[in-house]
């Protein structure tokens, strides 16, 4: 076995974990009419607690060992660790919600809800409170409206949710040091006793509508404002406490979702079409502004925040841009003239540079497309979906180019180079050494996230009831996901992810392809 990986007589681990959820809840209902007006409430409670114990031992086999026997008295005390880790939290919660009707024109709901969160834990906030309240209004019934308009409605609300804090950064915590393993190491996170829950303001206007007898309309729009968000703000800490976490900031999201559908059945044809469209417009109206250092009491303000990303590339967060903001900290060593530099050996070079803007990879606009036909028992759906606007960033392509085995090279190979500076020629080899080395130059491996694809096919036959004596209809359905890829100028699929960080979006790092798959499905409705 090679050395890096283990011993000569080869390497075992054992990994067990537990995991254990418990959930319950319990809800009262009352559903009432008292002339005009319909009265509805509901009333409940719940609690969530999960837990999780994980017990790990590894290390190479002993020298003297028993050759291909894996088990831990075979390890070798030297290399041998155990590993303990685990965690709980436990969510507690009570909630109503209440509307009230009148002639089946007005409402009006409201609801709230508490949280009691474990993460909360040793701070002044141990629970949080979160409302909202709702009108909406049939215009149909009270507006002298179009014959062609059967139905519209007017809807209204405001609406305050909230997310608690991380565990376990509320309190102090100690870790092994599993690299020295030279005993216990105190967290190096500052434990912080004034927290508060992340909360969303959100307002929403919207219209439902159906007309012409057979097309429907829904439409909303949107706007919110997230505050009291956790995150490292990148600032000096007393010895001992490597970072600390601090709530502040301001992110505004703004957006519309619209949906248009049409059905009608011509001597037993039916054909059912909906369109959807969302787009949403995401703004960072303050970072940190007028934050107290709460070891110092100093007051902090910074406009600028370096977060996640690969290699050189970095989310950086500023007033006035987006969550999504990639940016690349290096570039090819230029001349005077911002001409790509080459030296007398016919080599280029890179250095640090100034933050370099290569998009946001939050996307303008998705939207999809579904048709449904049936006929004589016979089913057919499809369906497209697309996201226009956006970028991602490929390492993959990055470390392919650097090893020259990816077409790109071997189309510079073949044209003799790659062309730089309007129409100097440079080595090929030379080139994506440069541009490929590390995780590669951010900047020359950024492509649109734009796609349209053929998202899902299905055709299917329903057998009638009757034939079974009444007993059972059965369908059975071929259906198939992600089965074309229409347009796509990234080297991977866009829509693929391989965390579900904020800070890592839109990276690709040979994350495993995305899937076409095609199946059966089988239902039986008694």
């Amino acid at each position: 076995t090679d050395g890096t990986f283990a011993g000569p007589n080869g390497y075992y681990e054992i990994n067990r974990s537990y995991d254990r959820q418990i959930y319950a809840d319990v809800l009262a209902n009352i559903n009432k009419r008292f002339e005009d007006f319909t009265l509805q409430v509901n009333v409940g409670a719940s609690i969530s607690d999960t837990k999780k114990d994980a017990l790990t031992v590894n290390g190479n086999i002993r020298s003297d060992g028993i050759p291909n026997v894996f088990n831990v008295m075979q390890l070798d005390k030297d290399t041998k660790k155990e590993i303990q880790a685990g965690w709980r939290t436990q969510s507690q919660a009570v909630f109503a919600s209440a509307e009230v009707g009148y002639k089946g024109i007005y409402y009006l709901t409201v609801t709230g809800r508490n949280d009691w969160e474990s993460a909360l834990a040793n701070t002044e906030t141990t629970s949080f409170f979160y409302p909202s309240v709702g009108l909406s209004t049939v215009l149909s019934e009270i507006l002298p409206l179009p014959r062609q308009v059967e139905y519209l409605k007017l809807r209204a609300s405001f609406t305050k949710v909230g997310t608690p804090i991380p565990r376990n950064i509320s309190m102090l915590t100690y870790a092994w040091n599993q690299d020295t393993w030279s005993g216990w190491a105190t967290q190096s996170i500052y434990p912080i006793r004034v927290f508060k829950p992340e909360s969303t303001y959100s307002w929403e206007l919207g219209l439902t509508a159906r007309f012409l007898d057979h097309f429907n309309l829904d439409f909303s729009w949107y706007h919110t404002n997230t505050v009291n968000q956790t995150f490292e703000p990148q600032i000096s800490v007393s010895s001992g406490y490597a970072t600390m976490y601090m709530q502040t900031g301001n992110v505004r999201n703004t957006g519309i979702e619209a949906a248009l559908g049409y059905t009608n059945t011509w001597h037993g044809f039916t054909w059912a079409t909906n369109f959807i469209l969302s787009t949403n417009s995401n703004k960072i109206e303050e970072l940190v502004h007028n934050a107290i250092h709460p070891e110092t009491g100093e007051i902090i303000n910074k406009d600028k925040l370096a977060l996640g990303g690969l290699g050189y590339s970095y989310y950086i967060l500023k007033p006035g841009g987006t969550l999504g903001d990639l940016y690349s900290t290096q570039d090819l060593k230029r001349d005077s003239e911002g001409k790509i530099y080459v030296d007398a050996s016919g080599n280029i070079q890179t250095n640090v540079a100034d933050e370099i803007f290569l998009g946001s990879v939050f996307p303008k606009a998705n939207l999809s497309w579904r048709n449904d036909f049936s006929w004589n028992n016979i089913n057919l759906g499809f369906m497209f979906s697309g996201r226009i606007g956006g970028v991602v960033y490929s390492a993959t392509q990055a470390a392919l180019d650097l090893y020259g085995v990816s077409e790109t090279t071997a189309i510079a190979r073949d044209n003799g180079g790659v062309i730089i500076n309007g129409g100097d020629v440079i080595n090929a080899e030379t080139w994506y050494n440069t541009i490929g080395s590390s995780e590669g130059l951010p900047q020359y491996y950024t492509y649109s996230a734009t796609n349209f694809r053929l998202q899902e096919l299905s055709l299917g036959y329903t057998l009638p009831r009757k034939v079974l004596k009444g007993v059972a209809d059965i369908t059975v359905s071929l259906v198939a996901h992600n089965l074309w890829m229409i347009y796509c100028k990234a080297p991977f699929d866009p829509e693929s992810v391989a965390s579900t960080g904020s800070y890592y979006q839109g990276i690709d790092n040979f994350m495993t392809p995305s899937l076409r798959s095609i199946g059966f499905n089988l239902k039986v409705k008694f």
